[in-house]
């Protein structure tokens, strides 16, 4: 059995960004579906900070590639700002970074700075946004230990093992699309498996962060 999709639709909160390659566009729907999958206390939470949240998620434009460190090092920062009662404004800002950060370590083609297949892949991703669909993975954020790094690992091997499917599509000379890019293609499979995987991988992360310190977050109460 197949598990059920959920449809990629924009939150009115993350909507009006404008259509620029990868991110913010693509960056906003996967942080938006995300927001489906995590504690309802979480989703009030950013819910009442989308200016913050959307901010962040958006990333900057021809952003470097984060590494494994880098993310987590932005895991530790929200863990502290948590526990010292930062501005709750500030904090959701760095939890849509952090979500942006491991958004692209589920990008096959985000490797390093500015490619010809990073710059493809990309505006392919904004061209076949309304396609793509998102498909609910374990929640393994429930029981793990509250440490990223060992997920963090798994999907950058997983990244690099996916690379290699992407360059052949690639001319190395013009930096052109090569072959087929339909809906049936190698590249929208890539494409579909980096949406989905992205949309879980922000949950679960954000759910060992509720997890974790979810306690010191200003979440108020609902009636």
């Amino acid at each position: 059995m197949n598990p059920r999709p959920f449809r990629c639709l924009l939150p009115v909160f993350l909507a009006g960004a404008s259509l620029a390659a990868w991110s913010p566009r693509f960056h906003e729907a996967q942080t938006g579906l995300a927001m489906g999958l995590v504690p309802s206390g979480m989703v009030q939470y950013l819910k009442d900070h989308p200016r913050a949240l959307r901010d962040g998620a958006r990333g900057v434009g021809n952003d470097q590639v984060p590494t494994v460190e880098v993310i987590e090092d932005q895991f530790r920062r929200i863990v502290s700002m948590s526990e010292e009662h930062r501005n709750s404004d500030a904090v959701v800002r760095e939890l849509g970074v952090l979500a942006h950060m491991v958004q692209l370590l589920q990008d096959p083609s985000a490797t390093q700075g500015v490619t010809p297949l990073r710059e493809q892949f990309e505006a392919y991703g904004d061209e076949y946004l309304p396609k793509l669909t998102a498909y609910k993975e374990p929640f393994w954020a429930l029981d793990a230990p509250l440490d990223p790094r060992p997920r963090l690992l798994l999907w950058a091997k997983v990244k690099y093992e996916r690379v290699a499917l992407l360059l052949p599509f690639i001319d190395p000379v013009t930096g052109k699309r090569r072959g087929t890019w339909d809906v049936l293609s190698t590249p929208f499979a890539q494409l579909q498996l980096s949406f989905s995987n992205g949309v879980n991988a922000t949950a679960n992360i954000w759910i060992q962060l509720w997890r974790a310190v979810g306690d010191f977050w200003d979440v108020p109460s609902r009636p």
